[in-house]
């Protein structure tokens, strides 16, 4: 069986069983991918895919079965290459999936800090939503990724979390909470909140709290990260719980701030690494500056099983 083959099966599946897609996306021919995968199938005497009419619409069951080791043998096949350039340079790209208040306020000082420590390694900054940090993970096109601990993830990586950030409750100055003697959610719900997309984890987790404790919240605003909710607060538009570390000395001047770790779930920051891929040197050294919560040792056993 070739390499190539298992390149094209793994690239139909992820292009929705689109062949177009697929071939556009490995540099060849549509007719060239179809060949590969019907030898594969003739290789191994078995249907991989459900086709109807001349379209592939899915994989059978052995095709799933086979889907899973498929992605392992390519992803043994790109650790040998890793491994292999990483021996030989100390330079490269060092590519960071993650949220715009990660960026800001979580990998800044292990950027700077990685940077004077390694100025040869050129720093890559993605953003996007968890689900889109975990797949840019997943397929390769990030090294690290770093969110909220989302609750679903692709089997294919894994998260490791080493932030428990407590929230805060942020209001304008000389809003009525902010001499409340005791906060409550009680006391919460009589006020507008701005809360993340209750798709995030962040809004998902404060909206909870309200309706496990069966109260209904008027959602002023939807945001997208808490730069944007200090934004809307010093506006006047409502409340919102945002992580501490977001929090910053500058803010003080037009907002206020009141610990609410009584009220709502700290907050857990993970990193998201490909699942048994090879860890380059300068991913350990990164990790090691974003948290001491992160060693080696480790990372290394979570994500390999300590198969070096």
């Amino acid at each position: 069986m070739k390499l190539r083959q298992l390149q094209c099966f793994c690239a139909v599946v992820d292009a929705d069983f689109n062949i177009s897609r697929a071939s556009e996306a490995l540099h060849t021919t549509q007719p060239s991918v179809g060949k590969h995968l019907k030898q594969m199938e003739e290789e191994l005497s078995s249907n991989l895919l459900v086709r109807s009419g001349g379209r592939i619409l899915g994989l059978t069951a052995n095709g799933e079965q086979i889907l899973v080791w498929a992605r392992r043998a390519l992803q043994c096949t790109e650790n040998i290459r890793a491994a292999s350039r990483d021996s030989r340079q100390a330079h490269g790209t060092l590519t960071l999936a993650t949220s715009h208040t990660h960026a800001n306020y979580v990998i800044l000082p292990a950027i700077l800090e990685f940077t004077r420590r390694f100025p040869e390694v050129q720093i890559g900054v993605q953003q996007g939503a968890p689900e889109h940090v975990a797949e840019m993970v997943r397929s390769g096109k990030a090294d690290i990724g770093v969110i909220h601990e989302p609750p679903d993830l692709p089997r294919e990586v894994v998260a490791i979390p080493f932030l428990s950030a407590p929230q805060c409750l942020i209001m304008p100055l000389e809003h009525p909470l902010q001499t409340e003697p005791e906060l409550t959610l009680e006391k919460l719900a009589h006020f507008p909140l701005i809360v993340q997309s209750k798709d995030r984890p962040q809004g998902q987790r404060v909206l909870g709290e309200f309706d496990r404790a069966n109260l209904s919240v008027r959602v002023s605003v939807q945001a997208l990260d808490a730069d944007v909710m200090k934004t809307y607060v010093a506006a006047g538009l409502g409340i919102a719980v945002v992580p501490s570390y977001s929090f910053r000395e500058l803010d003080q001047h037009f907002l206020f701030a009141r610990d609410v770790s009584h009220i709502f779930e700290p907050g857990v920051s993970a990193v998201i690494l490909r699942r048994d891929s090879y860890i380059r040197k300068c991913v350990f050294e990164f990790l090691e500056e974003l948290s001491e919560g992160l060693p080696r040792s480790r990372v290394d056993a979570l994500v390999t099983g300590g198969a070096r």
